[in-house]
């Protein structure tokens, strides 16, 4: 029986957690239970908000998806009309990044393997955009956040602090307390 109680507590922590990643508004015009495309979408948004660029930006945080795009119109229905330290997310989608009509804040690799990955974050090397994708070794392989799916099919991610730092962002403690922390794969 004692061992009843840590399981529930988890699982009551889990489900707050889920909560506050979740946007409002999409709690409030959606009663059931996201979908993994829509805790992906309600991750990018927090992740806006959790993360700090080397410069005071003006005007719209643009979240970007290039490549293939998972999120179809759930990505709009999910985070679409929120704000971001009082700034309006702006919603782009391009093939590559250098085709985006904005310099995005947060990019959305859509790819299917870590090469295919690999090649669309060329064009954002060395800048301050938050980069994250849905493949293996996305964290750790030059990317900063890598989604998984977990045994338990939870949406969890893994954050690549080195190539975060690289780029000049800082994310929040609150940020890393819910992610795995990968190393980068070294070159032999």
């Amino acid at each position: 029986m004692r061992q009843a109680a840590p399981k529930r507590l988890a699982a009551a922590l889990a489900g707050l957690v889920l909560l506050w990643l979740w946007p409002a508004a999409a709690r409030a015009a959606e009663p059931r239970a996201p979908t993994e495309i829509e805790v992906k979408a309600a991750f990018l948004y927090h992740f806006a908000q959790l993360v700090s660029w080397p410069k005071a930006a003006q005007g719209p945080v643009v979240v970007a998806v290039v490549g293939r795009d998972p999120f179809g119109d759930r990505l709009e229905a999910t985070i679409g009309g929120e704000t971001v330290r009082g700034r309006p997310i702006q919603i782009e989608r391009a093939a590559r990044p250098r085709d985006l009509a904005a310099a995005p804040d947060v990019l959305f690799v859509g790819a299917a393997t870590l090469p295919e990955a690999q090649a669309l974050l060329v064009d954002v090397a060395r800048a301050p955009v938050l980069t994250v994708a849905a493949v293996g070794g996305f964290a750790g392989g030059g990317g900063m956040v890598e989604f998984r799916v977990t045994p338990d099919a939870r949406v969890a991610f893994d954050i690549d602090l080195r190539a975060v730092e690289k780029a000049g962002l800082s994310m929040s403690s609150q940020l890393l307390k819910l992610a795995r922390i990968v190393k980068r794969e070294t070159s032999p």
